[in-house]
């Protein structure tokens, strides 16, 4: 086992965890492993972290961030991009969801771990200058969680992530501005048309909130599009002006 791979063996118990929180504190830590650094920012990542948590800058869909097998491949639209009509008008990720971001996104959506949070927020930052620093944007809206799921889990994962990116775009932060309907089973797990089902008439907009507004939609992770299509509609609906799409990760082959 090589020495990043034995150190995030160790770091994933219980310990670890409490030991990686406390070496991020430390001062010149990597933000994701916790290995000491010399003549490095504090708020970064050690070569081989940054390695591993390197964006996707070819080969994907520019429309929904399909990866394509080879990273070299050129930007184009995928297959489905090139028949269907997506309801957004841009679209950002920063990395395909595995690897170290798939394990950042896991321990701090489901494992509460907000030692993860400022790196997420960072990579966040760097999706929307790669993909959508060009478009205008009045306000930005996460994803919503039901109030029951948003009980059991604590917090709005997406509303936590782009809440840096608010004052950098100064705009607003809207959280309200979608509203989920029916506390609708997790789309985890679920293919593609039982997603569709799940989500049916699942979230409203507010349109006075977002009537003639342009609107940055934010989520974690892009699996099948459903959400975000269910999301984009709702608030083209409210009567929003353009809607962009921003995620942290888009799973491969979903």
């Amino acid at each position: 086992m090589g020495s990043l791979e034995a150190v995030a063996a160790r770091l994933k118990s219980g310990g670890g965890r409490v030991l990686q929180g406390a070496l991020r504190k430390a001062g010149t830590r990597c933000m994701f492993c916790g290995r000491a650094m010399r003549g490095v920012a504090s708020e970064s990542c050690c070569p081989e972290c940054t390695h591993a948590l390197a964006p996707r800058s070819s080969g994907f869909c520019p429309l929904c961030g399909e990866p394509y097998a080879a990273q070299g491949e050129a930007i184009d639209l995928c297959g489905p991009c090139r028949i269907l009509r997506r309801p957004w008008s841009g679209f950002g990720f920063y990395a395909v969801y595995q690897g170290a971001l798939r394990e950042a996104i896991t321990a701090f959506k489901y494992g509460t771990d907000f030692g993860y949070l400022r790196l997420l927020q960072y990579c966040l930052l760097q999706a929307w200058q790669r993909h959508l620093a060009g478009s205008g944007c009045d306000i930005l809206v996460p994803v919503p969680l039901h109030y029951r799921r948003l009980g059991r889990r604590g917090f709005n994962q997406s509303l936590e992530i782009c809440r840096p990116l608010a004052p950098r775009l100064k705009a607003a932060l809207a959280p309200k501005a979608l509203c989920r309907l029916r506390d609708t089973v997790s789309q985890s797990g679920l293919d593609r048309p039982q997603r569709r089902r799940n989500m049916s008439w699942a979230v409203s907009g507010d349109p006075a909130m977002v009537r003639s507004r342009r609107i940055l939609l934010v989520d974690d992770v892009y699996t099948t599009g459903v959400t975000a299509e269910v999301c984009t509609r709702a608030l083209l609906r409210a009567g929003a002006r353009r809607v962009d799409l921003l995620v942290l990760a888009r799973v491969a082959e979903a």
